[in-house]
């Protein structure tokens, strides 16, 4: 039982509790943290400004308003005043527990996930949060028979994890009931969304992809929009139409700013994908998710300023996305710094240092082949091959061709002409010169001359002793050649003796 209560705690840790979305994103759950939670204004003043703000908040307070002492304990903490700010939150405990124990469902859901997460200075209790879930679904609280489903998912309870999406099913359609579609209120959009996703996931009902993207379409909200970036894109519930679904991204992105819908958008618009090429509108979308902090937008950002030859804005660029664990640009920022740049000092020690940690802890791809052409072009051929290997491995192409000379030279791998044409043909495939040059000259140069020295020579040779032999035996034994002509001159001679009287006759 011990057991089987640790597992459980960890299974809701691990409980997605954002709703953040990726650029194809599923849908996001019902999270603890979308739970409404309203945000107290900034206290940053001397204590006697601040008690003197505070005045009204404490008045509200004590009449038991518990969204006022939180407002309070967490101005006391922004003020460092801690032991105010902790007796506070032990106020807001007690007032929150007795509005979610008079039936409130949103007390309940936020005490729910204030014990989950340890949030509001409420201690971390799984069996309190899971409880007030409990509450909270059985009062009508959709949103909790969803969470309730996705922790028994994780944990394998499938059963009963089907119970409680079923459950949250119908709550989300008791929420329409009655409702006009032309004038939907946030909640009943935020059920029809939930009821399309759950239609087109076949989550807690029988699965109707074409029923849940129409849902979703009347829905007509952002998380709702992103679901319908995924189907158009997939080609789930709808024909597949990338156009279609760009333009939902774009929606998304210019409603809400989405950093990574912003990066959808931009990447489609600047590579023409989907979309007519437009690379003003895909710079300007490209500024929304870097601004957003989208490491893959700021490491892109950063790349057409190099190429732009603006090697110190670009340097600073790739050192931000770098900052953010993006492999690629902590390689990106190595080479700069390995070779130099105009606005961007050299330093090899700290750049051979990023590259070993780009490959090493985040498997970067370039990285290795990055260090084998350093150490090449510093004379340390072995310590080039070992990362030779390691980059074809990974597959960077511009490593296959000095991996296919390896296997020829035997230089640490085994000596393998198969293995050689097999890199240099891999390579080739993928479109690398280098590698289409060697298996060309392997094909048609070495390939030929290769069967001519095993079996042209030794018949060629075979032949020269042949013709010699014969030539030898004619010259020892003129006076046997002489007797031979001899004897086919009388037999010649004899044949026309008998014809003479033949003719006579």
């Amino acid at each position: 039982m011990k057991r089987r209560s640790i597992i459980f705690a960890a299974a809701l840790l691990a409980l997605p509790l954002s709703a953040q979305q990726e650029p194809a994103p599923a849908a996001p759950a019902p999270s603890v943290s979308a739970i409404s939670q309203p945000q107290a204004p900034s206290y940053s003043c001397n204590d006697a400004e601040l008690e003197a703000r505070l005045a009204e908040l404490k008045q509200k307070a004590e009449a038991g308003d518990y969204e006022a002492t939180r407002e309070l304990y967490t101005a006391y903490a922004v003020n460092e005043h801690q032991a105010q700010s902790q007796a506070w939150a032990a106020r807001y405990e007690e007032q929150l527990t007795a509005k979610a124990e008079s039936g409130d469902a949103q007390a309940m859901m936020q005490l729910a996930s204030g014990y989950l997460q340890g949030r509001d200075y409420l201690p971390v209790d799984i069996a309190k949060a899971v409880s007030w879930f409990v509450r909270a679904a059985e009062a009508g609280n959709a949103s909790a028979a969803f969470i309730l489903g996705e922790i028994n998912k994780q944990m394998g309870n499938t059963s009963d994890a089907d119970v409680f999406y079923a459950q949250a099913y119908q709550l989300y359609k008791q929420q329409l009931e009655g409702a006009n579609p032309q004038e939907m209120t946030d909640i009943q959009k935020n059920a029809l969304y939930w009821l399309g996703y759950m239609e087109l996931t076949g989550c807690g009902t029988e699965k109707n992809a074409q029923s849940g993207v129409e849902k979703l379409k009347q829905a007509d909200t952002p998380w709702a929009w992103s679901q319908l970036y995924r189907c158009y894109v997939k080609g789930e519930g709808v024909e597949q139409n990338l156009s279609r679904g760009i333009e939902y991204a774009r929606k998304l992105a210019d409603t809400t700013e989405d950093g990574l819908m912003a990066w959808v958008v931009a990447s489609a618009y600047l590579n023409g994908e989907g979309v007519p090429k437009d690379t003003a509108t895909g710079m300007r979308y490209l500024d929304i998710a870097t601004n957003a902090n989208i490491a893959e937008a700021i490491y892109h950002k950063a790349t057409l300023l190099l190429a732009e030859n603006k090697a110190k804005d670009a340097y600073r660029y790739f050192d931000q996305a770098a900052s953010m664990g993006f492999a690629p640009a902590i390689t990106a920022k190595a080479r700069l710094l390995l070779y130099g740049a105009e606005g961007v000092e050299k330093d090899d020690s700290q750049a051979l240092q990023m590259l070993t940690y780009a490959s090493d802890r985040h498997n970067d791809l370039r990285a290795p082949y990055e260090l084998a052409l350093y150490y090449d072009s510093v004379g340390e051929p072995a310590l080039a091959d070992d990362w030779y290997k390691i980059a074809s491995d990974r597959g960077v192409v511009e490593a296959m061709a000095r991996r296919g000379m390896m296997h020829l030279t035997n230089s640490g791998v085994n000596w393998s002409p198969t293995q050689m044409y097999r890199w240099w043909k891999m390579g080739s495939d993928a479109g690398d010169e280098t590698c289409t040059l060697y298996k060309n000259l392997f094909l048609y140069v070495f390939i030929p001359l290769l069967l001519i020295i095993v079996f042209g020579v030794p018949i060629l040779v075979v032949s020269i002793m042949n013709r010699k032999a014969l030539k030898k035996y004619e010259d020892e034994k003129p006076e046997e050649k002489a007797g031979e002509k001899a004897e086919e001159k009388a037999d010649a001679s004899s044949a026309e003796q008998d014809t003479a009287p033949n003719a006579d006759k």
